[in-house]
């Protein structure tokens, strides 16, 4: 899961330097119009497992301590 969430995070700022920054480092084949859009919403996407995964044990603590 944290692999998801590293490649995700990587995901999101190689698109963010493409779209903001203009730096451009990946091979021709991914270069299209809106792909740093493209990787930023990929990214966003692949950290989405973890962060459920906080909320989850979050809330489960808070249940716990309330029955205590």
């Amino acid at each position: 899961m944290v692999a998801l969430e590293l490649f995700g995070t990587l995901l999101m700022g190689i698109g963010v330097a493409k779209k903001f920054g203009g730096i451009d480092f990946l091979p021709a084949i991914t270069r299209f119009d809106e792909s740093g859009w493209l990787m930023i919403g990929l990214g966003f996407l692949l950290t989405l497992p973890f962060l459920f995964y906080i909320v989850m044990k979050v809330l489960e603590k808070a249940e716990q301590s309330i029955t205590k």
